[in-house]
């Protein structure tokens, strides 16, 4: 496995580039989404199936898995023909942002090319999750074209309460020190 760069914004400030592109890229997807609500003549009712066409369209759509387990959300994304260095996956305590980009430069060959596929490809998922996370502890790595991203969930104080009629610790503390 091929350890993969993670950037964090661990005070939630938002200020690193990928959200700025994010935004641009929201951007056209809602000018996609309105291109095909008019292709179709506007007819309402289709508004989501517009969003959801434009942001495969414009963002990419890898098959993606969030798990629970030992106190971490695990995520897997499929990334075939990208390698770790063109993977960046960013993190903040709600969310996990996975940014990649290649390109293809293909030599020029003795035959016309009818058509081709090959190019840029660019992918951006973002996850929500459903409780914080400890973005300074995410690891991620690429293992035959899936990404694994594991990120451990933000250990929370624990206040313990004692039951009804049962004296607090400061006044058990207080007692202690008069006793003594």
């Amino acid at each position: 496995m091929s350890h993969v760069q993670i950037q964090r914004d661990t005070d939630g400030a938002r200020t690193l580039p990928v959200f700025r592109e994010i935004e641009e890229r929201l951007e056209t997807v809602r000018q996609r989404a309105f291109h095909h609500c008019a292709t179709r003549g506007g007819e309402p009712g289709h508004e989501l199936d517009d969003w959801i066409a434009a942001e495969r369209e414009v963002m990419g759509w890898p098959a993606a898995e969030l798990k629970e387990r030992n106190g971490a959300y695990e995520v897997e994304v499929t990334l075939p023909g990208f390698t770790p260095k063109e993977i960046e996956v960013t993190a903040t305590p709600n969310e996990l942002i996975v940014h990649a980009v290649t390109a293809t430069d293909r030599p020029a060959d003795e035959g016309r090319v009818i058509w081709s596929e090959f190019g840029r490809n660019e992918v951006y998922r973002r996850f929500d999750l459903p409780t914080e996370i400890n973005a300074d502890r995410i690891t991620a790595k690429l293992d035959h074209g899936i990404l694994h991203v594991m990120a451990p969930k933000s250990i929370l104080p624990i206040v313990l309460t004692p039951p009804p009629g049962q004296p607090d610790a400061a006044t058990l503390a207080h007692r202690v020190e008069r006793r003594s």
